[in-house]
């Protein structure tokens, strides 16, 4: 056990030691996971503006048109627009993996460190 328990460990019986252990947290972990978690967004950002401007800018077909029927002008998207708004396809992997598709994002983003 490599805690700050150790030197109490000979005055109180393990599995005491082992419930107050179950509460400590590793602040030095959670450093590291929410450091690695502001690359991981720089990486993205990154490389999404490199992608609409290499591959989505210049094959960029949208168009607006006026809607008679509701009176005002309507963007119609083509479906490379679409496909990186709303798709996975511009999405980095490791993003996608470790913050986007983690359902426990939110509890270590919200731990106190």
């Amino acid at each position: 056990m490599n805690s700050p328990l150790i030197l109490i460990q000979h005055k109180l019986p393990y599995e005491i030691i082992n419930i107050i252990q179950s509460y400590l947290i590793n602040n030095f972990a959670y450093r590291a996971v929410k450091e690695y978690y502001t690359y991981l967004y720089y990486k993205k950002d990154l490389y999404e503006d490199f992608a609409y401007n290499q591959y989505i800018l210049p094959n960029c077909r949208c168009h607006r048109y006026y809607n008679s029927r509701a009176g005002r002008w309507k963007e119609h998207e083509c479906y490379g627009c679409l496909s990186f708004e709303y798709g996975y396809v511009y999405m980095p992997l490791d993003y996608r993996i470790c913050i986007y598709d983690n359902p426990q994002f939110n509890k270590i983003q919200t731990m106190i460190v």
